[in-house]
């Protein structure tokens, strides 16, 4: 279910929260009632969603959550706490509830992901990890699941883990890359750890050890038989397809298949669209061209994008046929981008130009003594900053099976197909929208702890996998593109935003 990292205990917290707590304990005031959520204000890489993942990890968290006698140990030396606090800290686990949308679901902006519903001191304490946990792997599964879809489902390799943020980063982005849509890793302790299939070619220092690419090449395809895929751009990219398809026949000859090629320099549009006419040639149908080679999203689009621009102009077929050294005539573009798998490293195990989600965990509603609860929001000058005070549900719109809307009402409101009402934008309330063309009604969050006890049980990874691919199917196409992607909708409903507006004016009240 989770890596089971040691690191991820109770100290795993930022200092402020151990004072908080102190001073909570102090006045007496660290067992009420509390609820907090967690969500993310705007969605990273320039688009409209998120894929949430982290709540496995977050659940063994909880399980697991104590300070061992070592951990208080280490707090009495800092001097700061009384004993009689550190005393209550060695007592201290979590036994409140928790609800949460499924590892994998598409999460919009402002939507709540957690909502954690606990005693005072239960609910802070666990702020620094929860968000630890889940904005990162959350940040990493999103990418993922952008660039599956600008490989047009085309396999994509996780590359990345030389390039991430630690062992510990490279694990938990090798897994949340899985969900998001990666299909394999290169990274063996991921593999191990949690199931994930691992794939790899060989480095340019293997094939420069042999005395000639072609040795390196027919090496190589003697001990992996049915499993060969050369580099071929460690000295000249022709004469390593060249080389590559001699291999290639002769495992034919034995009764072998080659697996394919991998490019990781020079013009990756021109050389793919030459190997794959080499292969044809050579009647190799089965051969695959992995690219490689800093690729993002973009790339990737852009990729496919020139290799159909390229085959239709008769100056580049000219070209190709100079270099292949015989007459090309047409040339199938889907055919060629049916060939590709994408290698991607860094930009995907890191999150490329964007290095973290800025999801938040805020206050919502604190318990009065006689049972009652009291909303709390967080003002801001700027509208996109302020929160959604109080408990409140969020349900779905579909229709044809496509998002059209999450909307954010009060506990009690019924929002049914046959019911046209109108939403609010929560960040522009003069923007407003009447729903009515919608045909389903999904709840989104689950029960996942209740009073400390775990009522959820997990589904495996690849459940989760299967779940986050199933769940990003619902967004629109015109929703998934690169630039000025159509809006995902969140709206308030016209009783939250009043009850929302009323909650604002009392807290400005306040002397």
């Amino acid at each position: 279910m989770s890596s089971n990292n040691p690191f991820v205990n109770a100290l795993l917290t930022d200092f402020y929260q151990l004072t908080m707590l102190s001073a909570y304990y102090q006045s007496g005031q660290h067992r009420r009632q509390v609820a907090f959520e967690y969500f993310y204000r705007s969605a990273p890489f320039g688009g409209l969603y998120a894929i949430f993942v982290g709540l496995h990890d977050v659940i063994h968290y909880l399980q697991t959550f104590a300070f061992s006698a070592e951990h208080i140990a280490y707090l009495r030396s800092l001097n700061t706490f009384s004993e009689d606090f550190l005393a209550h800290l060695s007592d201290l686990r979590f036994t409140g509830s928790l609800e949460a949308v499924r590892e994998g679901e598409v999460l919009l902006p402002g939507v709540y992901g957690i909502r954690v519903t606990a005693a005072l001191e239960e609910a802070q304490i666990i702020e620094s990890a929860l968000l630890a946990l889940v904005n990162f792997p959350t940040l990493i599964a999103t990418k993922a699941a952008h660039i599956k879809f600008n490989a047009e489902e085309k396999n994509v390799l996780e590359f990345g883990l030389r390039r991430a943020q630690g062992a510990d980063g490279a694990l938990t982005a090798s897994r949340a890359a899985y969900i998001g849509g990666a299909d394999a890793t290169s990274n063996v302790l991921a593999g191990f750890q949690h199931g994930i299939p691992v794939a790899g070619t060989h480095a340019h220092s293997y094939v420069m050890f042999f005395p000639d690419e072609l040795s390196a090449f027919e090496r190589y395809a003697q001990v992996f038989p049915n499993a060969a895929l050369f580099l071929v751009d460690t000295y000249d990219v022709y004469h390593g397809l060249q080389n590559a398809i001699r291999v290639a026949h002769e495992m034919q000859a034995n009764g072998n298949q080659a697996r394919g090629v991998r490019i990781d320099s020079g013009d990756l549009v021109y050389w793919a669209i030459v190997a794959h006419v080499l292969f044809e040639r050579a009647n190799l149908p089965e051969m695959r061209i992995v690219l490689s080679n800093d690729l993002n999203e973009r790339n990737i689009a852009l990729i496919h994008n020139e290799i159909r621009r390229s085959v239709r102009d008769e100056g580049y077929l000219r070209e190709i046929s100079l270099q292949v050294g015989a007459e090309v005539g047409k040339i199938s573009a889907e055919a060629v981008i049916d060939r590709l798998v994408f290698g991607v490293g860094t930009d995907l195990i890191t999150g490329g130009n964007q290095s973290s989600l800025g999801g938040v965990y805020k206050l919502v509603a604190v318990q009065e003594a006689d049972g009652t609860w009291q909303p709390r929001v967080k003002l801001s000058a700027q509208p996109e900053k302020m929160t959604n005070p109080g408990t409140k549900q969020v349900v779905r719109l579909l229709r044809n099976g496509f998002v059209v809307a999450d909307i954010i009402a009060l506990p009690d409101e019924v929002i049914t197909p046959d019911q046209p009402f109108v939403g609010i934008n929560p960040a522009n309330p003069s923007q407003q929208t009447t729903y009515r063309n919608f045909d389903e009604v999904q709840r989104l969050h689950l029960p996942i702890f209740a009073q400390g006890k775990l009522v959820y049980t997990p589904p495996s990874l690849p459940e989760v996998k299967a779940y986050a691919k199933q769940r990003a199917r619902t967004i629109r196409l015109e929703s998934r593109r690169l630039e000025n992607p159509h809006t995902l909708k969140v709206s308030l409903t016209e009783r939250y935003f009043a009850y929302k507006q009323a909650v604002i004016a009392q807290t400005t009240k306040q002397p």
